[in-house]
C-alpha cells in the first residue's frame, strides 16, 4: 500500500488547520504548498467525513468538525483514498474465494490490522510528537518501534534495528 499524494496533503491539511483554528483554504494551500484546486477537493472530502467543517463567506474557511483528538491519522487517510486494505482478500466482503485454502491469507489480514493499529494515532498526538521531537521513523522499524509498544498509542521509542528478514529485532 502506498499512500498517495492526495492522503499526504489531507494529513497535512488537518494538521495545519487543527495548528491554525479556523483559516482559508487557500492559507493552507500557500503554507503547505499545495495546489489550491487540488486543496479544494481534498477539503470537501474531510468535510463529507466529518473532519472539516467549512463555511462560505465573511468569516468563513475551514476549522475541525470535532475535536482534534478525535480525528486519526487513519480516519484522514481513508476519507480520501477509502476504507484501508492491503489486498482484496481483506474486503468487507472479501473479494476472492480462496480465503480458507490461502497460506498466505493470514499473515495479509495481520499486517493489515498491524497497520490499521499503527494508523489509529490522534491528530493530537501527532501534532505534539512533531513538536517535542523530529519526526523520523526509519524504513525498517517494526510496528511496535513505531507505535510504541504495539497498541497504536502513536508514541515512538529510540529502539534497535529490526532485522526484515527475520522478523524479529537484532
Amino acid at each position: 500500500m502506498l499512500v498517495t499524494r492526495e492522503a499526504d496533503y489531507a494529513v497535512r491539511c488537518v494538521v495545519e488547520v487543527a495548528r491554525a483554528g479556523r483559516t482559508s483554504a487557500a492559507q493552507v494551500a500557500r503554507v503547505q504548498g499545495i495546489s489550491p484546486t487540488f486543496l479544494g477537493k481534498i477539503v470537501q472530502s474531510l468535510a463529507r467525513a466529518g473532519i472539516l467543517a467549512t463555511r462560505r463567506g465573511v468569516g468563513g474557511g475551514i476549522s475541525l468538525a470535532r475535536a482534534v483528538e478525535d480525528i486519526t491519522l487513519l480516519q484522514v487517510i481513508e476519507a480520501v483514498e477509502g476504507t484501508l486494505c492491503i489486498n482484496d482478500c481483506l474486503q468487507t466482503p472479501p473479494n476472492c474465494e480462496h480465503i480458507h485454502a490461502c497460506p498466505a491469507y493470514p499473515y495479509l489480514a495481520a499486517a493489515q490490522l498491524q497497520l490499521r493499529e499503527a494508523l489509529d494515532v490522534s491528530v493530537a498526538t501527532l501534532i505534539e510528537t512533531s513538536e517535542r521531537e523530529p519526526v523520523f521513523a526509519p524504513a525498517v522499524a517494526t510496528m511496535a518501534e513505531v507505535s510504541g509498544n504495539g497498541q497504536g498509542n502513536g508514541q515512538r521509542r529510540r529502539s534497535r534495528t529490526a532485522d526484515p528478514a527475520a522478523g524479529r529485532d537484532r
